[in-house]
Order: structure tokens, then sequence, then C-alpha cells
């Protein structure tokens, strides 16, 4: 059982959909999609179209997406919040009416209502407890509870309460939900991990940024536990591919959608041709192009998670 993995990652998301053009493109088909904030987007968009097709609409969708859909006001109205002690910087009312419009015309409410035979699962995590909810489990579980779950990120969005339960940004409990993905059965998994080079010397500016890091240190040492688990489990076979782009865009800024469905295609053509011709002697110079992007993703990956970076 094949399964794509997506990570959180806010506006990036859109490298995830570069990526995922060209494994359907290669005919890569999932029997499983598991997603995480901005991934469980990613996912629940493809799971209604698992086809090349469907990542063509995908992307679609992503450049219609605007600032005032994910961060409405100005920063006059933040402020207005943060004195009023709102639970968070953003309302999560245009987000909402977006989600629903899309559900309401594919025909979607329930998990069970998808009918393109892949098998979705959401991550959200309690507020409670950090304890990671996933739906999907529950054919009667409400994409709407749980994609609004799933993407309340703290301090922008305010947690979404679902049958009494507070839930925050599923990345709390796993940004990269490999080992949720292992445990319902998949057993090939293409993991989309949406993640920022370590820049120790980078100066942090405003509390976003300040949040940012010290979830991002959280959330590093999870993931490196998850990935590790998991390529320890025997009969499964894990595609690791860091999408590291486009790491200093803030959350509102949507100007470079269509630049960063290029740089995940882009990554994924050069991964997949490590796979099919690691020995090949000529390239087009775009997949070469390709492929040295890669090599020096794979090089600053290596950098983020060696042993001096992570004490």
């Amino acid at each position: 059982m094949i399964a794509f993995v997506l990570s959180g990652g806010g506006n990036r998301g859109a490298l995830q959909v570069g990526a995922l053009q060209v494994l359907l493109e290669r005919d890569v088909r999932p029997d499983m999609l598991v997603g995480t904030s901005a991934g469980a987007l990613n996912a629940a968009f493809l799971a209604s179209d698992p086809t090349s097709a469907g990542t063509q609409q995908l992307a679609e969708v992503w450049k219609r997406v605007t600032k005032e859909d994910i961060c409405p006001g100005s920063r006059l109205s933040v402020l207005w919040r943060l004195i009023r002690n709102c639970e968070s910087l953003y309302p999560n009312t245009n987000l909402q009416r977006f989600l629903r419009r899309y559900l309401r015309a594919a025909r979607l409410k329930y998990f069970g209502d998808i009918t393109s035979g892949v098998r979705l699962y959401i991550v959200a995590a309690r507020l409670d407890t950090g304890a990671a909810r996933v739906f999907g489990d529950n054919p009667n579980d409400l994409l709407l509870d749980a994609l609004m779950a799933s993407t309340a990120l703290p301090p922008v969005y305010p947690p979404w309460r679902c049958n009494g339960v507070a839930y925050i940004d599923g990345a709390v409990a796993a940004d990269l939900p490999v080992r949720i993905a292992v445990e319902r059965g998949a057993r090939e998994i293409y993991a989309l991990h949406i993640n920022s080079p370590f820049q120790p010397n980078r100066r942090l500016r405003g509390v976003l940024d300040i949040t940012s890091r010290a979830l991002s240190a959280l959330l590093q040492q999870r993931y490196q536990y998850d990935l590790q688990v998991v390529t320890e489990w025997p009969n499964v076979k894990l595609h690791y591919i860091p999408l590291l782009a486009y790491g200093e865009v803030p959350l509102w800024d949507l100007h470079h959608t269509a630049a960063m469905i290029a740089e995940g295609r882009a990554v994924m053509e050069a991964y997949l041709d490590t796979l099919v011709s690691p020995q090949a002697t000529w390239e087009h110079p775009w997949r070469r192009a390709g492929r040295e992007r890669w090599d020096r993703v794979r090089q600053v990956f290596s950098r983020a998670v060696s042993p001096r970076h992570t004490r």
C-alpha cells in the first residue's frame, strides 16, 4: 500500500503541489493520503481526484487563494485583537468559508463521501493533552472539522472545537505523520516534508518569528524520532523528500505560489530520476538542474540534522 504523507508548511504547501504533480505524472498513485495542516488541505483536495488532472486542479486552487482567505485584515486589526485578548492574531472565518465552498462544490461532507478508493487521514492535536487526533478512522468524521482542526496554528488561528474538545494544528502532535501511515497499513511512503534549513545566526523579529523558531525546535526532535522508527519498521520503504525552499517567505505572502510549484516539481523530478537511473551519463539540461538542486537540498538537510545542530 502506497501512502503520500504531507507535512504542514503554511503557504509553502504549494511546494507539495509540484511534487505531487510529478508523482502522478510518473504513475505513482497513492492508496492512502495522510496530511497535517497545509498538508491536510492538499491531501483532502487530492483525495477526491488522485490523478494528474487532480493535481492540476489543486494547483489552480492554490493560485486563487488570497491573503484575505488566510490572514484577513491589517496590522491594526491584529493589534486590536491582541488588546482585546482574543484567542488568535487572525480570525478563522475566511478560511472556514473558503473550505466550506470547496467541500460543497465537491459534494463532500464526511470522510465516507470520498469515492476515489483512496483512504484519507488528517491529523490534529488536542489542546488539553497535545495528543494526536486522527480524523478519518471513522468514516462519519466531518471533513470540515478535520481541516479546521488540523490548520488551527497558534497564535495565528484560534483552536477549533469539535464535540466539546479543542484542537490545534496537527504539527504539534505529528508534523510529518509517517508513523500514522505505517500504523494504518502503508508499506511504501512518499514523505513530502516542508522544512526550513537551520539558520542559527538569523535574527528573530517579532512574536511570529520567535514562535516559529520554538515550534520548529520541538518538531525537529519529533519528526527525527518518527523517521527513525519508520526506517526500522520491517517491510516498509520510505522515500523522504525534504522541500526546503522559500523558508523566509511570511505566512501571508502568496506571491510565490507558481514558483513554489515549479520548485516542488524540480525536487521530485530529481529524486525520482536518481531512483530510475542513478548512473545515467546524459541528462536533459532542465533535469540536470533539478538534480543539482536536489543535491543542494540534501546537503543543507544533512547539516540541519547533524549532531552539532541538534544538541
